[in-house]
């Protein structure tokens, strides 16, 4: 039995309350690890001080500081006279390095985990000062969403600011991968864009995984001819994917049945739409048990148009057996096919025609349903990903590739 490892996880939050894709992440990379009997500490920025972050330490030292990355004038202004691109700048903090200072000299790790490319200046700190490998987990090629979110925008000054920052963002983000020792992203396509900015960069792609609980079995009985689109829409891709699909998709969805209703379900869900639609759009919010939310609706809509990573809403939907409607970046890096595990579309059309075939054929939707679900219990379970990432630790703590093969209990027969 190889010896735990002693791990030291910086990320760019406390993971808690699990009220996006990227907090469940983080948080079942900690819970999972711990489960296979590493011990792992954690240097957090605490962002919201009204969450209690106290469960996290049921599987990990948390070392939590008080932090505020909330956007402003005044900082975007001040980030026009550095060379650092305005989204890493908001985790620039002295406090947060001192911690990361403090906790290197008093304690004694074996290698580093990074969260997300903000976070990247703390961990090559670590790397420069005890000499520790530094894994870097890239939940996003970020330089991919500000490229996308730049290429979109017509307001001219923010167009040209936006052109700056995508400008920064592709330097500042080959020049870390090439500080680390490995990123990891999630998807095959995020490594070949990691690669195309930095061809030396080590890179590999291990996917994030789905909690446990969704594929525990639930007794659905759906709103009938209801769909949700659910997410964090303080994320501007997600408040993009609102406003398209209300905007553009929705109308052609209604023409076709009146009936049909969209319940959008998500912190920081704009009220707004209901009065365009009333009745017709219904806005949940925040659902503490998600799983239970999304029970209650017959599909999922992922309308993304900027965007990089895995999406977990998919594959959480997949695991219950929920049936999801999607466009091509948002199925981007998910071993799925249209018309066998989702439908697919990137046109207005397309989508509404995904929508109405999904809700009308259930036939389809069924078949749909078996597939997604046997796809995301074969590919996608948290145990799997924990197992990649102690062998990439491993590896770079030896300084050469490990076998890459699967513990015998997660293999399939």
């Amino acid at each position: 039995m190889m010896k735990p490892l002693r791990i030291l996880q910086i990320s760019p939050q406390v993971p808690l309350p699990l009220s996006d894709g990227g907090k469940v992440a983080i948080f079942n990379t900690t819970k999972y690890l711990a489960r296979r009997g590493h011990e792992l500490t954690m240097l957090a920025f605490h962002l919201d001080r009204s969450v209690n972050p106290d469960p996290m330490r049921e599987y990990c030292q948390l070392i939590a500081v008080p932090h505020s990355n909330k956007d402003s004038l005044y900082r975007a202004g001040k980030n026009l006279f550095t060379a650092v691109p305005y989204g890493i700048s908001k985790y620039r903090s002295p406090i947060m390095l001192a911690k990361l200072e403090n906790l290197l000299a008093s304690r004694t790790f074996d290698v580093v985990h990074v969260d997300h490319l903000h976070m990247a200046h703390y961990g090559v700190h670590a790397k420069r000062s005890k000499g520790l490998p530094v894994l870097l987990r890239e939940h996003n090629v970020e330089s991919t969403i500000v490229e996308r979110f730049a290429d979109s925008v017509r307001i001219p000054v923010f167009r040209q600011w936006m052109q700056l920052q995508k400008r920064r963002i592709k330097k500042y983000e080959a020049e870390r991968a090439g500080q680390c020792d490995l990123n990891c992203t999630v998807t095959a396509e995020d490594s070949k864009r990691l690669l195309t900015l930095l061809p030396s960069a080590n890179v590999r792609d291990i996917p994030e995984g789905i909690a446990e609980e969704f594929f525990q079995t639930v007794n659905r009985e759906p709103i009938p001819k209801s769909i949700c689109l659910f997410g964090s829409f303080d994320w501007l891709p997600n408040r993009d994917s609102l406003s398209w699909f209300v905007e553009d998709i929705f109308p052609r969805v209604l023409e076709r049945d009146p009936e049909i209703t969209l319940y959008v379900v998500g912190k920081h869900s704009p009220k707004q739409y209901e009065v365009r639609y009333p009745g017709k759009i219904v806005i949940r919010g925040f659902a503490p048990d998600l799983k239970s939310e999304l029970a209650q609706y017959v599909l999922t809509v992922v309308p993304l148009r900027i965007g990089a990573g895995i999406r977990m809403k998919i594959l959480e939907s997949f695991a219950m057996g929920l049936p999801v409607v999607s466009t091509s970046i948002g199925a981007e890096g998910i071993k799925a096919n249209h018309g066998e595990h989702l439908s697919i579309g990137d046109t207005p059309t397309e989508f509404a025609e995904g929508i109405l075939r999904m809700l009308e054929d259930s036939d389809f939707r069924s078949t749909v349903q078996k597939n997604a679900k046997h796809l995301a219990d074969q590919n996608y379970r948290w145990e799997h990903v924990a197992y990649q990432l102690e062998n990439a630790y491993r590896e770079i703590m030896d300084g050469h590739p490990r076998e890459r093969v699967a513990p015998r209990s997660d293999r399939s027969s």
